[in-house]
């Protein structure tokens, strides 16, 4: 048999053994490094003659973190190969110099293997072994390469937790809860190698999830978990499970720095070099976090409630009481909205007061969707929204509801109106609206059964609005209040939906 039929028959046994697995189904080529154990990185240049091999061959070359191909990438295809290469340092006939080169898909399944041989002499200096490495590339070559993304192999990614979490949710949560340092929401900080994510991350009972908000990874959908953290034994360090490129998991650190770094560490699996990927917190913002953090510090806290688009807000003269300065929050389904303020009126003898927003970041609002009532009968329903404790309770706004039990107070006192709307501290201030969404009066105190001796349930106070409209005419150029309800037809749930970001938490320090 001579030489010639020999290779035919050679060539296709092994066009054979890689059929329905032919290069023509990939694109994309990843070329592992090649590290001695002295250090030193292909000293050969080993891995240089095989990238510009595939690359003439018409393979796009690229590394592990690239993400240049993650738009060609669609969750039932992998046009890849990962090229691994190995040799020794022969120095015997008995004792050749040994190329092996393995082409691995995305499932980790060989597509093609290849052993070749060489030797000259004692040499060590390399020579050998580009002369076995090119064995190893003329029997690729030999094969007809196009590529066919109609001949890429499916693959079936790993499924990961999916959640109902959009960004609106995680911000909803964010804002409205004490949070650990470590929530928040995440972008990728961009380099050549770190494929974009956004993600928030929040607390899963006694763990932390980071939820995918977006990422230009197709297959990555938004609710579903990119990695979960848990607390170490020291600060802002997280045992890690992360979910790679292709959802496969691995088991890594995490490092929170500065309160808004977050710093991933990875391992390449070849090298055991290792590298950390960051991620900046985009939300809260250091504005937020400053002011969430100083709020922990407040000397009081109370409720309030807007009369004016341009930022005046009725509350009790007791809620201020005392105060150098005074911050007002506003919730609503874009967030928390801090404000600096101002005292503009006082009336200490009937606990009613008026302060406005003083602070360039207040655009205004559009309107006032309810209106000041003065009169209103015993058995009339009542609700109520505000912050009641909410260094305890939260931030988010909290609505109880009554009726109006009697249209005195203690001892008979005609300015306010007995209410079995519950209250606690932190109610003060805050709007008592009736079944139209008009406000009536302001939430102000409840009965201290202590201080009379006798237990007492569910016995609170509101002064009357009469009261706060007499402050407010007192105003140089006083607008006209709204004197109509745009909730009059609404159920209480919805008439909630729309009041309460009309109302605000006030702390003062």
């Amino acid at each position: 048999m001579n030489k010639t039929i020999f290779r035919l028959i050679i060539l296709v046994f092994l066009f054979t053994k890689v059929s329905g697995q032919k290069f023509d189904g990939y694109r994309y080529i990843i070329v592992e490094p090649l590290v001695y154990q002295n250090g030193s990185i292909d000293p050969f240049g080993v891995i240089t003659t095989l990238q510009n091999s595939f690359s003439n061959y018409g393979f796009i070359l690229i590394d592990r973190d690239t993400k240049k191909w993650s738009n060609e990438l669609r969750i039932d295809q992998c046009p890849i190969l990962d090229c691994q290469v190995q040799h020794n340092i022969g120095n015997s006939v008995f004792n050749p110099f040994k190329v092996t080169i393995v082409l691995r898909n995305c499932k980790n399944e060989i597509v093609f293997n290849t052993e070749q041989t060489a030797y000259n002499g004692f040499r060590t200096d390399g020579g050998n072994i580009l002369k076995a490495l090119s064995k190893c590339i003329d029997e690729i070559t030999s094969f007809k390469y196009s590529y066919n993304s109609m001949r890429t192999p499916q693959i079936q990614l790993p499924t990961v937790e999916n959640t109902n979490e959009t960004e609106e949710s995680i911000k909803s949560y964010l804002s409205s809860n004490k949070i650990d340092p470590i929530e928040g929401i995440y972008k990728s900080y961009q380099s050549d190698h770190v494929s974009y994510y956004k993600f928030g991350i929040i607390r899963k009972g006694d763990k932390f999830k980071a939820i995918i908000l977006e990422s230009d990874l197709k297959f990555w959908n938004q609710g579903e978990v990119k990695a979960i953290f848990e607390h170490s034994s020291m600060k802002d360090v997280y045992s890690v499970k992360w979910y790679k490129a292709l959802k496969t998991s691995e088991e890594t650190f995490g490092y929170l720095k500065n309160g808004g770094i977050l710093s991933i560490e990875f391992s390449n699996p070849q090298t055991n070099e290792k590298k950390q990927d960051q991620f900046v917190k985009m939300f809260p913002t250091f504005d937020e976090v400053e002011s969430q953090s100083k709020s922990n510090n407040a000397k009081a806290s109370g409720s309030g409630f807007f009369l004016t688009t341009d930022g005046i807000i009725g509350t009790n003269a007791h809620v201020i009481s005392g105060a150098s300065k005074i911050e007002i929050t506003i919730s609503n389904e874009l967030g928390n909205f801090n404000y600096k303020s101002k005292v503009l009126l006082v009336d200490n003898k009937n606990d009613v007061a008026l302060i406005q927003i003083d602070d360039d970041k207040f655009k205004g609002l559009s309107s006032i969707p309810y209106g000041i009532t003065e009169n209103s009968d015993v058995g009339s329903k009542v609700f109520t929204i505000g912050y009641p404790l909410n260094n305890i309770m939260g931030t988010n706004y909290k609505v109880t509801d009554g009726i109006i039990s009697s249209k005195s107070g203690i001892g008979d006192d005609l300015r306010y109106y007995q209410i079995s709307v519950p209250l606690q501290p932190g109610n003060s201030g805050g709007p008592l609206f009736n079944k139209d969404g008009n406000i009536i009066g302001l939430t102000t105190s409840k009965l201290n059964g202590e201080a009379i001796g006798t237990q007492v349930e569910n016995v609170n106070y509101a002064i009357k609005s009469s009261y706060l409209l007499n402050l407010f005419n007192m105003l140089p150029n006083s607008s006209k209040l709204t004197t109509n309800s745009e909730v009059s037809s609404k159920e209480l749930q919805d008439q909630v939906k729309v009041l309460k970001n009309y109302v605000c938490l006030i702390r003062i320090y």
